[in-house]
């Protein structure tokens, strides 16, 4: 008769966290935690019957599913911060900066960091301080604080 030693529920677990990885979404890691949890009791109590063993996969899944979750929650919710981490003109929208020289004509620009923007928008003094409203490319639509 076939007997289930302890390492096929970690082989299991392997293919699980191979698929994991592959795979999009976060499924099969509380499949692999289960699964390495059956190899685990299995070595404990080698005379473990396959209806315990299906027990355990289940009850470790679905526990791990339940405890992890608020986590990859929060990761997923930290990764949603970052959508400006790439895009270094976007995360200027809404910062207020000091004009270095005045906007003439609708045309200025600053000294931002390292770098010089070109600006747009009314005409104001050297000095004022403006928001940053939009970006274009390489140029940042401005518009006065109050």
């Amino acid at each position: 008769m076939f007997k289930i030693v302890f390492w096929y529920w970690w082989a299991l677990a392997a293919v699980l966290l191979v698929a994991e990885m592959t795979l999009p979404g976060v499924v099969f890691l509380f499949l692999a935690i289960g699964a390495a949890a059956a190899g685990v009791v299995l070595v404990v109590v080698p005379e473990t019957s396959i209806e315990w063993q299906l027990a355990v996969f289940a009850v470790f899944a679905a526990a791990s599913a339940l405890a992890l979750r608020p986590i990859f929650r929060r990761l997923q919710q930290a990764r949603a911060g970052d959508a400006t981490l790439n895009s270094r003109g976007q995360s200027l929208v809404g910062r207020t900066i000091v004009l270095d020289e005045p906007i003439l004509g609708g045309r200025g620009r600053v000294k931002l960091g390292d770098g010089s923007w070109s600006v747009t928008g009314p005409d104001m003094v050297a000095g004022a301080r403006v928001r940053v409203a939009a970006v274009n490319g390489t140029e940042l639509r401005v518009e006065p604080t109050p």
